[in-house]
């Protein structure tokens, strides 16, 4: 009897038995069957196709000149501001001249103070040789060594005197800063009557008579790279403009990038970007190696190492080899082997 009681089905019972059961079939349907692998297609498809070779640069003009004192001084006037055009020769800033004028009169007191002596020493040296001799004696050839040692010290005193003068004057020169070149004004220092130092940027000048981007690239592909190939630049303050430009220079220098990279630069020349110029601006430049419109491509991973594709024609997959031609950052052109509309399988 406590068997048969036990046996009997009871609503709670049934209840767990089917909870057991749902389970079961769920553990079996996520766990206990083998995935399969979705097949991914892609469609060949109708486009223009670019091959680049893309680095980071920044707009800069076509030269440009950072301007600082020769000599270190208090700076009395400056006659630009950020912002400004400036033309080849305008005077930008300069520094305080009392000092140097008082320097500048004392050498020329020097000068004339030696040059007196030196005409004393040259008139009692003609004054001898004429009581010793009448006019024929007078002139350097007949002075005695004394007397030319007197002559020459005098003459070197007068001369160093001079070139004292010389100095000054160059000194006098260095307290003007001349711009050496026309463009604009990216930076100018707005405190007069401070003590700057020849460390201390005044102002700098930028030609944007010609717009530049210059990027540096790998050396691995400089190869591809040739004068004449057109540009197209975006700059991360203006990401949704394109620029267009063409490789105007490649500069004839490597240099080691922080990671130890060897590059060199090339410098593109815009063409006329209606953009507000701000030297420096980041961005990216892709100088477009290869082009083509209206090409069939498929996307890179589509086509394999033997230059093959797996094609889907009635829902049967077969192998197709292909010719490529143009590599983009995502997809290759196919020269020969595919239509347009066919399914390729994604690897």
């Amino acid at each position: 009897m406590g068997v048969l009681k036990l046996l009997r089905p009871t609503r709670k019972k049934v209840v767990i038995l089917a909870i057991l059961v749902i389970a079961a079939f769920l553990v079996f349907n996520f766990f206990g069957r083998p995935k399969q692998n979705q097949l991914q297609f892609a469609n060949v498809t109708r486009q223009d196709i670019k091959a680049t070779v893309s680095s980071s640069g920044n707009l800069t003009g076509k030269s440009s000149a950072d301007l600082r004192f020769k000599t270190p001084g208090k700076l009395i006037f400056i006659n630009v501001k950020t912002g400004d055009k400036v033309f080849a020769g305008q005077v930008i800033a300069g520094l305080d001249t009392q000092d140097l004028s008082i320097a500048l009169q004392q050498t020329q007191n020097t000068l004339r103070d030696k040059q007196a002596t030196t005409d004393k020493v040259l008139d009692d040296i003609h004054l001898f040789q004429y009581g010793n001799g009448g006019f024929e004696s007078v002139g350097s050839a007949n002075e005695t060594m004394t007397q030319r040692q007197l002559r020459t010290t005098a003459e070197v005193a007068r001369d160093n005197a001079f070139d004292s003068i010389k100095a000054v004057q160059r000194d006098f020169q260095d307290t003007v800063i001349i711009s050496p070149i026309g463009g604009l004004v990216t930076q100018a220092i707005q405190v007069p009557n401070q003590t700057v130092t020849g460390a201390d940027l005044i102002t700098q000048v930028v030609d944007t008579s010609t717009v530049y981007f210059d990027t540096d690239v790998d050396e691995a592909d400089l190869g591809k790279v040739s004068l004449g190939l057109p540009t197209e630049i975006t700059l991360d303050a203006y990401p949704d403009s394109v620029f267009n430009g063409i490789v105007d220079q490649i500069l004839p220098q490597t240099k080691i990038t922080t990671q130890g990279a060897t590059v060199v630069t090339i410098r593109i020349k815009l063409d006329n970007p209606a953009v507000t110029f701000v030297n420096g601006l980041t961005g990216q430049a892709a100088i477009i190696i290869e082009s083509a419109k209206g090409a069939l491509t498929i996307p890179q991973e589509a086509l394999r190492e033997d230059n093959t594709v797996v094609v889907q024609q009635d829902q049967v997959l077969r192998s197709q080899k292909v010719i490529p031609g143009i590599r983009s950052d995502t997809d290759v052109e196919i020269k020969e082997g595919l239509q347009e509309n066919e399914k390729v399988l994604l690897s």
